[in-house]
């Protein structure tokens, strides 16, 4: 066994008088790029686009051998009598397909994957994901910076609910009784003080930021309440 270690130059061939049984490429600096044929006396036998990794065993062996690199660059091999055992200690695999060729990957059930970015954003699209932190890990929220306010207000009358309400751009609402003895009830378009979960006395208000963009009633319980209203949207 011998190992070699030649500088190919591209389109040049290399012939080397070295016999053998086996050959084994353990570098190809500039790839698959080599031409490797297999001479003993006037027969010959070849192969293509070969590079780091490659091992031949030519039925008869042979008795010279001659190299030629479409690249330039260094190649080491092994040239022997006997064979070779190959470990992939240090191969690494590289899967170049486009998003019309991608590689589905699924973890076996149970198993997670550890994903470690350093810097960037991240973009998950699934339809249920589970954040299953402990309280000591709880993730901070931060809410949407919004800078448009909108100021209103509303005479409300006794009897049927008056729309006071309807901008679907809101992402937070304030509404504020600034009635000096009269109350308000709040909800939806049938809203009463018989079934109304929000009612507002005199100099109270109300915060909603879970459906600040709905279509919002109110009703009084008297005749010339008045109602104040605030709004914030991006």
């Amino acid at each position: 066994m011998k190992s070699y270690s030649e500088f190919l130059a591209a389109g040049v061939p290399l012939q080397l008088q070295i016999g053998g049984k086996v050959l084994y490429v353990q570098r190809s600096e500039a790839g698959q790029v080599l031409k490797v044929e297999f001479l003993n006396g006037v027969a010959s036998q070849s192969v293509d686009n070969v590079g780091k990794g490659f091992k031949a065993a030519p039925v008869g062996g042979f008795g010279s051998i001659k190299i030629t690199a479409t690249e330039s660059g260094t190649v080491d091999f092994v040239v022997t009598d006997g064979d070779i055992d190959v470990k992939f200690d240090d191969a690494a695999t590289v899967i170049g397909n486009d998003d019309s060729q991608a590689v589905p990957v699924r973890l076996p059930a149970g198993q997670r994957m550890l994903v470690d970015v350093a810097g960037g954003n991240v973009q998950l699209t699934a339809t249920n994901v589970g954040i299953n932190n402990s309280n000591d890990l709880a993730i901070p929220v931060q809410m949407q910076a919004l800078g448009t306010i909108i100021n209103g207000m509303k005479a409300i009358n006794a009897g049927a609910a008056q729309q006071v309400s309807a901008d679907a751009a809101l992402k937070r609402l304030r509404f504020r009784n600034a009635s000096a003895d009269k109350s308000i009830c709040l909800g939806g378009a049938n809203v009463t003080f018989a079934n109304a979960a929000i009612v507002l006395a005199p100099g109270d208000m109300w915060i909603e930021d879970d459906a600040a963009g709905a279509t919002w009633f109110a009703a009084a319980d008297a005749a010339g309440a008045d109602l104040r209203i605030m709004g914030v949207k991006a």
